[in-house]
């Protein structure tokens, strides 16, 4: 067990500390020599310990088991941002440890968070530093939940689609290295394009570089300004809308259809067809809430619209930008917005939350339960594209959704005995499990920002990000006595 989880971190921790490199070129370029030093002995320290582990530990080439996965992947989410941390302490941009380890957690899981306060006077060097490790963690999580997820069977997730050409084999590095090399490319690719064209619109290249990077993550960096403000115009906002989306659905099917011309797998998919009914729906309730809402009667039926696209875009993919107007936004288009994040994006992306696949499931799980209490003696099995669901998928799914709640009450219950008021703890553990930090305001408009938590809601905040990307249950079975029997 030990063999091949210390192969794998040690591989992504070389990998991480050559990308430790990358931004002295932005130093070099933005005249910040000062940073040039503390990058490289940090590049240097995560290199020298990712050789140390991938060389003392070869991984077996035989099938993985369920502990070996489970671990590996708590690994992961809690000690990468050790590691991705270093640059921000080394720096002086954030001297404490439990500040540069909530925004490296933040980074790679993609949530968005931020203890920066006024954006325009960090260095270039650093926001760059915090838009990779955003744009790092947007592939982590693809290759996570392309090549280890499934075999998992979290929650359902063994009947997770991939039209990947990885094969069958049993290694995990192997399969990890199927999922990268395509997923890699194209996320690539797309990221240019999204760059080029905010810097078509009239972005800065530097900033639109960013904008582009934690957007394709589903992260929702922003990279000037005050934090927690929508610095977006409405031409941005419209640009970034598809890429969201894009990255907030599942990525192998974008690579058959780039690679193959394989358009008809969006159509045959159920997972995609109610991503976008349900988003419909959502802006068509969002704009409906801003019509009605007294407060909101001075905005043009333009921008109400816009609004409405932007944000349920935004909250469904958990992308986490602000929409205009979030402080003031009717109670109607937050709750909208509560149950958007739950839901999340679909399996196989970037985005958090719950997945349209499970949410998919529990409903015919519930249509046919209501029609057994009308046609007792009628046989509906509940069926996911041809395929009957056994009963243990089905509670594995429910049993899920009641650990996801559960964690979410404690989580307010714990926020709230340091002083916080019920929206902010609920915007604070909303934001942190479902992978959407950028999105507080919207829920506790009187949040004054991360940097205002003590040292012990840093690290709730930290833990409930990482638990989000674990789905929570992991994390459980690994604290079991009954799993360190065998």
């Amino acid at each position: 067990m030990v063999a091949r989880i210390g192969n794998i971190i040690g591989f992504a921790l070389m990998v991480l500390g050559f990308c430790e490199l990358i931004p002295i070129i932005v130093a070099l370029l933005s005249n910040e020599t000062s940073l040039i030093l503390p990058f490289f002995i940090s590049s240097l320290f995560t290199i020298f310990a990712g050789g140390a582990l991938y060389i003392s530990f070869q991984s077996p080439q035989n099938r993985a088991t369920q502990h070996e996965i489970i671990l590996l992947m708590v690994v992961v989410w809690f000690g990468i941002p050790l590691f991705a941390s270093l640059p921000f302490m080394i720096t002086g941009f954030l001297t404490k440890f439990t500040d540069a380890y909530f925004e490296a957690t933040s980074a790679l899981t993609t949530t968005g968070a931020s203890l920066a306060i006024n954006l325009d006077l960090i260095p270039a060097t650093i926001l760059f530093w915090r838009s990779l490790l955003q744009w790092i963690g947007g592939i982590m999580v693809f290759v996570m939940a392309i090549a280890i997820l499934p075999l998992s069977s979290i929650g359902g997730l063994e009947l997770f689609r991939s039209v990947l050409p990885h094969g069958e084999g049993d290694d995990l590095f192997a399969r990890m290295r199927y999922a990268f090399t395509p997923v890699f490319r194209i996320y690539t690719a797309v990221t240019v394009i999204c760059a080029v064209l905010l810097f078509i619109s009239g972005m800065g290249g530097f900033d639109a570089m960013l904008t582009a990077m934690a957007t394709l993550s589903s992260g929702g960096f922003i990279n000037h300004g005050v934090s927690n403000e929508n610095t977006m115009n409405g031409i941005t906002e419209f640009i970034l809308i598809p890429f969201m989306i894009f990255a907030a659905t599942n990525m192998t099917f974008h690579w058959a259809f780039i690679k193959r011309g394989r358009a008809s797998i969006y159509r045959q998919d159920p997972e995609i067809f109610n991503f976008f009914f349900l988003l419909l729906v959502a802006i068509c309730f969002i704009f409906l809430a801003l019509i009605i809402s007294s407060d909101m009667q001075d905005i043009g039926v333009m921008k109400k619209i816009g609004i409405s696209i932007f944000t349920a875009v935004s909250t469904m993919t958990t992308t986490g930008y602000l929409p205009d107007y979030a402080r003031s936004l009717p109670l109607a288009v937050v709750i909208i917005c509560v149950v958007l994040l739950f839901i999340g994006g679909t399996t196989g992306s970037t985005a958090g939350g719950f997945k349209i696949l499970r949410i998919s499931l529990m409903k015919r799980h519930a249509d046919k339960e209501i029609n057994r209490l009308i046609f007792p003696s009628a046989v509906n099995p509940v069926s996911f594209v041809g395929q009957v669901i056994g009963t243990s998928i089905l509670t594995s799914i429910w049993s899920l959704f009641f650990i996801f709640i559960t964690t979410l009450m404690i989580v307010i219950i714990l926020f709230g005995a340091m002083g916080y008021n019920l929206t902010t703890s609920f915007g604070l553990g909303m934001t942190g499990i479902f992978s959407a930090g950028g999105l507080i305001t919207l829920f506790s408009p009187e949040f004054i920002g991360y940097h205002s938590l003590p040292y012990v809601g840093k690290w709730l905040s930290s833990f409930c990000m990482i638990l989000g990307r674990l789905e929570i249950i992991a994390l459980l079975v690994l604290l079991m006595p009954s799993f360190w029997k065998n």
